[in-house]
């Protein structure tokens, strides 16, 4: 019986390690696709400005738009005022009593 049951046993050994030897290739398959995915991803130390530097550039060029916005929106308003026959908003800054209009 014990002879019998050694080459089943040697058999079984062998079969795990053909699959762990497996399972260990697709590890490392997977491993380095990972890694080149992540090398594809990651950006390239390069010359220029950082991608904070643009956006404090940005938030600066917005802030520096803000009295033309400010201009739209009041013409804006001033057009809706006529067209819905209200009298017309004053200029800000004109005369102050733009708070005592609304």
């Amino acid at each position: 019986m014990t002879g019998s049951d050694e080459p089943n046993s040697f058999q079984w050994r062998a079969h795990v390690d053909e699959q762990f030897d497996a399972i260990h290739e697709s590890l490392r398959a997977l491993h380095q696709r990972q890694t080149l995915i992540l090398e594809l991803l990651t950006p390239e130390e390069r010359e220029g400005p950082s991608l904070d530097d643009l956006l404090a550039r940005i938030v600066t060029l917005i802030a520096d738009q803000r009295p033309v916005l400010r201009r739209i929106d009041h013409t804006t308003g001033a057009s809706l005022d006529l067209l819905e026959g209200r009298t017309p908003r004053s200029h800000p800054g004109s005369t102050g009593e733009e708070s005592a209009e609304e």
